[in-house]
């Protein structure tokens, strides 16, 4: 068994049952190699642009005795694959802004793809907004804290409209996903909070700076999620 952590655990249990998963952005191949020994896939692609980690994980797949069911590719992001090869992708620890660049790249693939695990670790609203004009529907949207930073992890697959706009949710905040809020995401009133207090204090030293009127929005935004969330008692 291969030792994941809460946060590629959590992208694990969103995999699983897939056919064949693409590890985009593969590192060290854990996540790769604990779908193939726990039965979460049939097969995996692993891709990096990195040559070394590319290395690291091929060593860990012969190690295990997987090399017969996985295959290690060099290249950036969905590119290493062809349309229909995979039913499923894992982008995770990139920044957002990368992820939908590497979507759009790759639109062809990323539409075939049944779901799509992402994990931005930074421009999340940015990639959430450009998943949502893009129509890819939300499938289930997690928050997962790991060594007390708290990660908002995502499944998603291209669709024919946008989703639905959630009731009580702000319209067009993408600070954190509609979908948590709509499945009752547990943690989601903490995450929210902890980010309102982040903005109150950014408020604080953003005055006369110009960055004033964009903070007041995302405050009022959590504060209507936070009101949304007491209200589901």
């Amino acid at each position: 068994m291969i030792r994941l952590d809460a946060r590629l655990r959590a992208a694990f249990d969103l995999l699983q049952g897939a056919k064949a998963v693409a590890d985009i952005g593969c590192d060290h191949g854990k996540l790769a190699a604990a779908l193939l020994l726990e039965g979460g896939c049939e097969r995996v692609v692993a891709g990096d642009i990195s040559p070394d980690c590319l290395n690291k994980a091929r060593r860990l797949l012969e190690e295990r005795g997987l090399s017969d069911r996985a295959q290690v590719r060099l290249g950036s992001g969905l590119s290493i694959l062809l349309p229909g090869e995979c039913d499923a992708g894992a982008i995770l620890g990139m920044g957002g802004e990368l992820i939908a660049e590497l979507l759009a790249a790759s639109e062809d693939v990323a539409a075939q793809m049944e779901r799509l695990v992402l994990q931005p670790m930074s421009g999340i609203e940015e990639l959430r907004q450009w998943l949502y004009e893009n129509r890819f529907c939300v499938l289930a949207d997690r928050l997962v804290t790991e060594k007390q930073r708290t990660y908002q992890i995502f499944c998603v697959r291209k669709a024919k409209a946008r989703d639905p706009w959630p009731q009580g949710f702000p319209e067009g905040c993408f600070l954190v996903g509609y979908r948590a809020f709509s499945d009752r995401e547990p943690g989601l009133f903490a995450y929210c909070q902890a980010q309102l207090y982040k903005r109150a204090d950014r408020l604080k030293q953003a005055q006369g700076t110009g960055g004033e009127e964009k903070l007041q929005r995302e405050i009022e935004q959590l504060q209507t999620i936070l009101e949304g969330i007491e209200a589901w008692n």
